[in-house]
């Protein structure tokens, strides 16, 4: 005796007929970046510009001011304040975090394997976008002078250089190499408490810091009334630090943001680098396409796509407001 028939019904199918999944929607998981905001150290604390319409953005910087004295009887003269020069940010990569699931394979686990892809893509793109600034802060701090050239009132970065390898864990000669920065800073009227200046370590020093007290946790505002909550403190400085192991510490090549066009910008030998400092000041920021994450099916490929890409750069802008502490 045959089995009856039946007609099932296909909730995604358009007017009952045609492709079974012709309602189905890109799923938006918001998983990326929420995790991108809970791992980026650097994201908090710095500015980044729109770039629309446009590939380039332009920084321009104008030279100090010359005071005079003025000579009863004299009309004074002005002095010339027209000494200027810019600088460029140009992005023209996409970077891209991609997981393909077969449609069948999709059914088959027994957890939310889709939002754990997000959650990879979202701590992959985080360490990648924490990199990229930490480059480009240190990179800031070895200027020996501005990035606009030789303008008056704009200087060079600040490098401060330990008395032996060992001292990048050393408390005590971490504490004086960052008291030392932070005078020398200031020397270029830099306040690294008021300037919203950050320090980003690598995790042995971080915790000898912290193991000495001289790290505490805090809430921090920035000069822009942003608060951040439950951020670590160098305690005497009233300055944030965090630990990081995007800070590079390697020979740097064929970064991906990196290419002919910016003199392969993104590269560099930062084996020697033990503790970055800069404020927003000290980079130029831009992105043409913010983090974007998307979950979709391919009827044709029978695949789901875990997509997570943007498009952003970063360059040195002011140079003294950027510091570093290298070995010997």
């Amino acid at each position: 005796m045959a089995l009856p028939t039946f007609t099932p019904t296909h909730p995604n199918q358009a007017l009952g007929a045609g492709d079974e999944l012709a309602l189905a929607i890109e799923q938006f998981t918001g998983v990326v970046e929420g995790t991108i905001e809970r791992k980026s150290k650097a994201a908090p604390f710095v500015m980044v510009r729109p770039v629309r319409g446009t590939t380039t953005i332009t920084n321009e910087g104008i030279g100090e001011s010359t005071l005079q004295v003025v000579t009863a009887g004299n009309t004074p003269d002005g002095t010339s304040t027209n000494q200027a020069n810019r600088i460029n940010l140009t992005v023209d990569t996409l970077v891209l975090a991609r997981t393909n699931i077969g449609l069948l394979e999709s059914f088959q686990k027994n957890y939310d394997f889709q939002a754990e892809v997000g959650r990879e893509h979202g701590k992959k793109i985080a360490k990648f976008y924490d990199g990229a600034f930490f480059i480009q802060a240190a990179k800031a701090a070895a200027l020996g002078t501005s990035a606009y050239g030789a303008l008056p009132g704009h200087l060079g970065g600040t490098t401060v250089t330990l008395a032996a390898a060992g001292d990048a864990t050393d408390p005590a000669a971490l504490y004086s190499a960052l008291s030392d920065l932070f005078a020398q800073m200031e020397e270029k009227d830099v306040d690294p408490a008021t300037d919203d200046v950050m320090v980003a370590l690598r995790p042995k020093p971080f915790y000898a810091l912290l193991d000495a007290e001289q790290i505490v946790n805090g809430e921090y505002i920035t000069s822009r009334g942003t608060k951040i909550e439950g951020v670590k403190m160098l305690k005497a400085f009233g300055v944030p630090v965090v630990s990081s192991n995007n800070v590079p510490n390697t020979n740097v090549v064929g970064h991906f943001l990196s290419n002919a066009r910016n003199s392969n910008a993104y590269d560099g030998d930062f084996t020697k680098l033990v503790a970055v400092a800069f404020a927003p000041n000290a980079l130029l920021a831009g992105e043409t396409i913010a983090l974007t994450p998307a979950v979709w099916y391919s009827e044709e490929k029978k695949t789901w796509f875990v997509d997570a890409h943007l498009a952003f750069g970063v360059t040195p802008n002011r140079a003294e407001y950027a510091g570093r502490i290298v070995l010997p």
